[in-house]
């Protein structure tokens, strides 16, 4: 009888290669401390945390309330501030439909949410129909005012503002323009 032939033997040569594919599959995720050291490294100073392609819904009372997706999210050590680059939100209302969208080149988010600062090409939509363009846009959670001392430009369905400088109160869905205030209505014609 061959030595194989034995069920012992048998199961002592399946053990043998099941703890060689284990040691070369260790071996292969193992990455010496220099590598490690190196991809730390790599980080930007002050960042203890880099990610990539950001996708995150925010839920309460299981209804989606904001969505971000984003190219990069980093967090910056000493200041607990996120930073986001090229930023895209959705916002929802109470029954979840698409109350809003808003997108930036950059961003950053204060370490208690309730600050963000948004720059570069920075475009807000509502599902009412209106567009906003800027190049800054700062929004505080507490007082849900969202204000800028750019340009800004407000595009709706037969109307053209624009101005610098603007304070938009959200609750009570008010916008108000500071300065150089220009604008066009465009009547509705008949048909």
């Amino acid at each position: 009888m061959s030595k194989f032939n034995k069920p012992r033997n048998l199961l002592l040569i399946l053990a043998l290669g099941l703890a060689l594919a284990l040691l070369v599959v260790i071996s292969l995720r193992y990455r010496p401390e220099a590598q490690l050291q190196a991809l730390v490294k790599a980080l930007p100073e002050g960042v203890d945390v880099s990610l990539q392609d950001i996708d995150y819904t925010h839920i309460e009372e299981g209804r989606a309330r904001w969505r971000l997706v984003a190219q990069q999210v980093e967090r910056k050590s000493a200041s607990g501030i996120l930073g986001l680059i090229s930023p895209q939100l959705n916002f929802y209302d109470e029954q979840g439909e698409t109350k809003g969208s808003l997108q930036a080149g950059g961003g950053e988010v204060s370490e208690d949410y309730q600050q963000v600062k948004l720059r570069d090409n920075v475009i807000l939509k509502n599902s009412a129909g209106y567009t906003l363009y800027t190049d800054h846009l700062d929004y505080d959670h507490t007082t849900q005012t969202a204000t800028t001392e750019d340009h800004v430009r407000l595009v709706a369905d037969g109307l053209r503002l624009q101005g610098t400088g603007l304070v938009f109160y959200l609750k009570q869905e008010r916008l108000q323009l500071n300065a150089d205030v220009k604008g066009v209505l465009a009547s509705r014609q008949k048909e």
